[in-house]
Parts: C-alpha cells; sequence; structure tokens
C-alpha cells in the first residue's frame, strides 16, 4: 500500500511539473500584458460587438491581450462603477456609451464614478442615431401625423424608451413640449423589448438607437419617421431628421473608449495613439461600420468637448422636465 501511495505521489508530481511548464512555456510565448476592456451592456448588443472589434485591434496594434469583460446592468452604472474601482494593474479601460459620462451624473444623485476624475477619454469610435419609431401597421407617416394621431387619440400617445432617464425619453419630453401635447414615455429594460412591443402593436410608438431597428425597417415590420442627426442618412435618405422639424440638439449618440484614471501613462498614451491611427485603416473602419453604427473618430480634446456640450443641453432639459433623480 505504501509504495502504491508513492507511486502515485510520483505520478501527480510529475503531472503537476509537466503542466506547469506548459503553462509558464504559454504565458513566456505570449509575454503580453494584459487590458481589461469594460462593457456595461450583454454580449450580442451592438457596443459589445463594437467592443471586440477594437479590443481585437488594440491588441494587434501595441501588442496586448485585450480581453472584453462585459458587465450589464443599470444603463452601463455597473461598468463605470467597475473601472472606478480598477487597480492600475488591471489595465482597465471602457467602451463608454454617452449614457453613461452624460446622463447618468444628470439623472443620479450618486452614481458610484465621477466621470471627469475618474475616468480618461481615449477617443470616440463611432456615433449612433436615436429614431422614432412606429408599427408599420400604424396610419402615421410622418411625424406631423403621429402628433395629430395623438392630439386626437391619447392612446397614440404612448412612446416606448430603452430606459428612465435616458436621452430618448427626455427627446420624448421635447416633442411633447414642442408640439403641445401630451406624450407619455413608456420606459423598458432595454431597446429590444421595447421593439418587439413595437412591431407587435402594443405600443404605438417607440424612441431609441435606429441601429437595433434597422433590419426590422428593411422588412417592413416597422416605419421611422424621424431620425436624431443633422443630414439625413445615407442608409435611409427617405427619413427625415428631427432638425427638419425644428429642433435644435446635439444630433448624435457616441461609444467611446475611456481608460481608468489609474491606467499607467505610458500605457495610455499608447492606446491613444493607437485608436487615432486605426482610423487610417479602411479595412478595419470598415468593421466598425458592420455593427449598423457610424465610424467617427473625435480625440481626446473633442471628446471632451462633445461631452461638455451634451451635458449643457441634456442639463437643461432634465431640470425643465421635473425628472426625479434617483
Amino acid at each position: 500500500m505504501i509504495k502504491n501511495l508513492a507511486t502515485n505521489w510520483i505520478r501527480a508530481a510529475a503531472v503537476a511539473l509537466i503542466c506547469g511548464a506548459a503553462a509558464a512555456g504559454s504565458a513566456f510565448a505570449q509575454g503580453k500584458p494584459v487590458v481589461r476592456m469594460l462593457v456595461g451592456f450583454p454580449p450580442g448588443s451592438g457596443s459589445d460587438s463594437l467592443a471586440r472589434i477594437y479590443a481585437d485591434a488594440l491588441s494587434a496594434a501595441i501588442g496586448v491581450t485585450t480581453i472584453v469583460e462585459n458587465r450589464p446592468g443599470a444603463g452601463g452604472q455597473i461598468a463605470a462603477q467597475a473601472l472606478k474601482a480598477a487597480s492600475p494593474e488591471s489595465n482597465s479601460i471602457m467602451l463608454t456609451v454617452d449614457h453613461q459620462v452624460v446622463m447618468l451624473p444628470l439623472i443620479t444623485r450618486n452614481p458610484g464614478f465621477d466621470a471627469q476624475k475618474d475616468m480618461i477619454p481615449v477617443g470616440r469610435i463611432a456615433n449612433f442615431h436615436t429614431c422614432l419609431v412606429v408599427p408599420s401597421a400604424s396610419p402615421a407617416k410622418t411625424l406631423d401625423e403621429y402628433i395629430d394621431g395623438a392630439k386626437k387619440d391619447p392612446k397614440m400617445a404612448s412612446v416606448a424608451i430603452p430606459a428612465p432617464g435616458s436621452q430618448p425619453h427626455f427627446l420624448t419630453y421635447l416633442i411633447g413640449q414642442k408640439y403641445e401635447v401630451g406624450l407619455t414615455a413608456v420606459p423598458y429594460k432595454g431597446w429590444s423589448p421595447a421593439v418587439v412591443d413595437i412591431m407587435g402593436g402594443s405600443v404605438p410608438a417607440g424612441i431609441g438607437p435606429c441601429d437595433g431597428v434597422t433590419e426590422q425597417k428593411k422588412t417592413g415590420r416597422v416605419r421611422i419617421l424621424a431620425v436624431a442627426t443633422e443630414k439625413r442618412l445615407k442608409s435611409m435618405p427617405e427619413v427625415p431628421t428631427f432638425a427638419e422639424s425644428g429642433f435644435k440638439m446635439p444630433a448624435d449618440s457616441f461609444l467611446a473608449v475611456y481608460a481608468s484614471s489609474r491606467l499607467k501613462p505610458d500605457l495610455l498614451k499608447q492606446m491613444t495613439e493607437a485608436t487615432r491611427k486605426m482610423f487610417d485603416n479602411p479595412t478595419l473602419v470598415e468593421k466598425f461600420a458592420s455593427t449598423q453604427m457610424a465610424p467617427a473618430y473625435a480625440g481626446p480634446d473633442e471628446l471632451r468637448r462633445i461631452v461638455e456640450q451634451n451635458t449643457e443641453f441634456w442639463g437643461a432639459q432634465v431640470r425643465r422636465s421635473q425628472f426625479q433623480t434617483q
């Protein structure tokens, strides 16, 4: 029995030694720093897809291994809090939706992070646009027709939105104020379930990201009445902009990369420069565009300015609407 125990111990030790050597060899062969990229939304979402394209490009550009870590929940608040808590050794960055750095600080008393102190802008990657959508069976063919219908029938005045306190929430408020109609924002837990109810006619209209209804528009299941852009989109030139109806507001929502304020300065510099150079690569830009978002680079300084302008505008709407911060 003692002999068997000894034999088993020797075999186990040998296996451990071989595995350890293999692991060490693998680590040595890779020899790359690991970068953690936080995403505040679930796998399979548009932001997640964009994050993975960017992560691969960053890995290739500066010789790191970039791992995407999904931290969904609370409109990206959980991910932003994780970025604040990140250690310098974690090399943490975040693919950030403008809601996280513009709206959350406006609608939340204590978001658990300071977007100006805890996060450093690396660069904007893409813009995405907001659309007013109705079911294909809706009698409304234009924004004006929808407003007329909502004035005549209160049932038409309900508007599905992705989340309370989101930009679509306050765009609903703006439309109601401009046309003097009592629109009611109906918050959902994300845009996808809202789109399902819009297609099914459970809710007469919705305001949310255009990329979330692109396929539904192509197949004729929804109709887009207006889009929040400065100019009509090439992908839907027949759809008028809100600007054409006299709305003055920041036209584009965005996705950008932000770094933890604790990120090593040398690594931050490399990431910032690599992000800028990504937009010199047509193949990579095309990959960004495959997410149904519009590739649009902006450097750190321009990104700060965009956030300041958006915060000023949407902050005024939050106050005017008397939204109750949470």
